[in-house]
């Protein structure tokens, strides 16, 4: 491999390079870079949709990672955790498949009131923007089969995504009918994971034109089981984290004319979870039984079903494209969550020997969403975006302690039940404008109105929680964009950004004394927001042997969310300030046709701003669940000569340590993430139209701590801490047609 001189590093800046996935994490980059390396310019260019256009990712003046429908084949994607360890700046939390919370760049206060991460399905988005429904525990988890690809925005994107994108937005961006061709695909996998069960998913798409080149009509199906790896000895209970995902998608796309396109969408998935993936720690860090063992009495089921119509209307006026997106969404989810080592040391004060506590829970959101933009054509001097946006969501929470005595047999008393039926509407009107002041340099500008009008109702009963007459919020936002872009030429540019956004407040959660009837919380919060500035540059040789793409940005935060714990009940506050500074690099080198490395790394600095003992930080105190350095490193091997393609590849990633809380907290205890190393291996090849793979997930076995649940703890219960999935053997094949 030659060395990259200074002559080598001015012809990066002003030759021109080749388009990829220079945003795109270690396996989108290496999945590519298995084909043929193209030898022009103009050929396999990725395109994304984060500026609601169609543009090479190279020209998007902003940090996106592109991960395609072969990167998630390759990594054997069946569900989001199997590949946000891969994106720089992603974090979560989760405990199982529909139970996980999403941040970017670390935007986040550990337990959240609602999202900061903007999720979408094409064109429409998911979820609640309120914080009255856990949605923001509740990230969409979809299965990942016949996706043309998953976006992964970071930085603040009010203006064009609006409320609850503040860190970012991931959208899953789904295939789209092909209207002159019969074509298909089938995949299926089968795995075995130490110290648990077996795993297997399969699924099918067929698209089959009805009337050529007019009507086309594409489905699919699917179907997975993770067999899990955590047990429960107090039950007798093995892999009790098991789960399966299953549903399907039909789309049909019209085309009556050139100008005229009309795309129908029906998406079903159902999320079925036996139990919780986490297991049980002290806050020192230590398993309380075995390292994979949980240690409760009662039963954890998880039950989620998501529906969701769309309808999207594109229409070629001659000077400017028409787009309009309607869409229908129903999310329910039921859960219960043992809770005994919380109530149960408080029940005898109330006169009850209880064996057992829970909380169930069920909520609901029914969700209306329009979006109307107008946009300009593209090769135009000057470049605008005309849009307006509509939403009307109606969700109804509903939650209950249930007491259980020594037999584990429900008891009739009632500590706590409380039903919240909420309303949120949201209008909005946005606009984005780019100059192109020379061939080479452009400016934006783009700016956003929003209005939301909540209404919300507290229906309460037992020794925690009374009822609340109906509240009302009323709130208007505007967010704003400005961008400068530089092109050193065609494939090369370099970009400033400044971008900020917001999550809306609202009423909130009415928690009295249980002696007195004081308030021991607000009765309202308001909104937060911030503001990000961020530097880039994007830059690839012409024939592709090195890329580069490298970001650094600061945000500053105000008027943070904040849950925090009052008399065992959750309340929405406001608290103080945060800044946030970090970096984010993609190195790609092709040493040969063959052989492909890569690296992903990403540096986030954050950290309290102020001190703040409602939720016990201390000025300069790390944000939770935010390692300071992530880093992924890779290498693939292909043979291109064969016809079989054979392939070998390798994956490290590295986790820095993380804080799951603040280190005063009361109502969430303070607990250490240590930092963990995973290295995955994969080979396989081509037996025809089918393409197969066998692979092996944390090799050495390593017990990674991914995130912990501390609000337990503070009463001398355990921390639910979920852990990396062990090692893991699989084979999977796949075929299209």
């Amino acid at each position: 491999m030659k060395k990259l001189s200074f002559k080598g590093l001015t012809a990066l800046l002003s030759a021109g390079v080749a388009t990829c996935a220079m945003s795109a994490p270690l396996q989108a980059q290496t999945v590519s870079a298995l084909d043929d390396a193209p030898e022009s310019a103009t050929s396999s260019e990725i395109v994304v949709t984060a500026q609601k256009r169609s543009e090479r990712l190279i020209d998007t003046p902003q940090s996106v990672t592109s991960l395609t429908a072969a990167d998630l084949e390759k990594l054997n994607a069946t569900q989001f955790v199997d590949f946000a360890n891969t994106v720089p700046g992603l974090q979560f939390t989760t405990l199982g498949a529909g139970y996980t919370q999403i941040s970017l760049r670390g935007v986040t206060s550990g337990s959240d009131t609602s999202p900061t991460v903007g999720i979408y399905v094409d064109e429409v988005p998911y979820g609640s923007s309120s914080a009255f429904n856990q949605s923001v525990a509740r990230a969409l988890d979809a299965a990942l089969f016949d996706m043309e690809r998953v976006e992964v925005l970071r930085g603040p994107q009010g203006t064009l995504y609006g409320a609850s994108s503040m860190g970012g937005v991931l959208k899953y961006v789904t295939a789209r009918p092909v209207l002159d061709a019969v074509e298909g695909n089938v995949q299926a996998g089968v795995s075995d994971t130490r110290h648990g069960g077996a795993s297997y998913h399969g699924a099918a798409a067929l698209n089959l034109p009805v009337v050529t080149d007019k009507i086309a009509l594409r489905a699919s199906g699917f179907y997975s089981r993770d067999g899990g790896f955590n047990d429960n000895p107090a039950r007798g209970q093995k892999d009790v984290d098991r789960s399966e995902i299953y549903g399907s998608r039909a789309d049909v796309l019209m085309a009556p004319t050139e100008d005229l396109s009309v795309r129908i969408t029906g998406f079903a998935q159902n999320i079925r979870r036996e139990g919780g993936r986490y297991a049980a720690y002290t806050l020192a860090g230590k398993p309380i039984h075995g390292a994979f063992d949980q240690d409760h009495p009662l039963e954890e089921p998880f039950n989620s079903d998501f529906r969701l119509v769309s309808g999207t209307i594109d229409y070629d006026f001659g000077f400017a494209d028409l787009t309009s997106i309607s869409s229908y969404q129903y999310s329910r989810t039921d859960l219960f969550t043992d809770v005994s080592g919380l109530y149960v040391p408080l029940l005898p004060s109330f006169g009850v020997d209880a064996g057992g506590a829970g909380t169930r829970s069920f909520n609901k959101t029914k969700k209306f969403a329009q979006e109307v933009r107008l946009a300009s054509k593209q090769d135009q001097p000057l470049q605008w975006l005309l849009g307006g946006f509509y939403t009307h969501e109606r969700s109804r929470l509903f939650q209950a302690v249930d007491t259980f005595d020594q037999d584990l047999v429900q008891i009739s008393f009632n500590l706590g039940q409380v039903e919240i039926p909420s309303t949120y509407k949201e209008y909005a009107v946005f606009g984005n404008l780019t100059y192109h002041l020379t061939d080479k340099f452009n400016i934006t500008g783009g700016i956003r109105y929003a209005h939301n009008n909540q209404r919300f109702e507290q229906i309460g009963s037992g020794l925690l929680i009374g009822s609340a007459p109906e509240a009302k919020s009323s709130e208007s936002v505007v967010t704003y964009l400005a961008n400068a872009q530089y092109k050193f030429s065609n494939n090369a540019t370099a970009y400033a950004r400044f971008a900020t956004g917001y999550r809306p407040g609202g009423p909130n959660f009415v928690i009295r004394d249980a002696g007195t009837g004081d308030l021991l919380a607000p009765t309202s919060f308001k909104s937060d927001s911030l503001e990000s500035y961020e530097v880039g540059f994007k830059a690839q040789t012409r024939d592709r042997s090195f890329a580069m793409d490298l970001s650094a940005f600061y945000v500053a935060w105000d008027d943070i969310q904040i849950i925090t714990a009052v008399q065992g009940l959750s309340a929405n506050l406001n608290a103080g300030t945060a800044k946030i500074r970090g970096a984010e690099l993609n190195l790609t080198a092709r040493p040969s046709a063959d052989l492909t490395f890569t690296g992903a790394f990403a540096f986030n600095d954050s950290e309290i701003g102020e001190d703040n003992p409602a939720i016990g930080a201390v000025k300069g105190e790390r944000l939770p669940n935010v390692p300071r350095f992530t880093a992924a490193l890779n290498a693939d091997y292909v043979a291109t000569a064969s016809a079989s393609k054979p392939f070998v590849g390798a994956t490290l990633r590295f986790v820095s340590d993380r804080t799951a809380s603040f280190d005063n907290s009361v109502g969430f205890p303070q607990y250490q993430l240590p930092d963990y190393t995973s290295v995955d291996l994969r080979a396989g090849l081509s037996i025809g139209p089918v393409n197969g793979q066998v692979f092996v997930r944390n090799i050495f076995d390593k017990g990674g701590q991914l995130a912990a649940n501390t609000s337990q703890a503070a009463a001398g219960a355990a921390v639910l801490t979920t852990l990396l999935q062990p090692r893991t053997f699989g084979l999977s094949a796949s075929m299209k047609f």
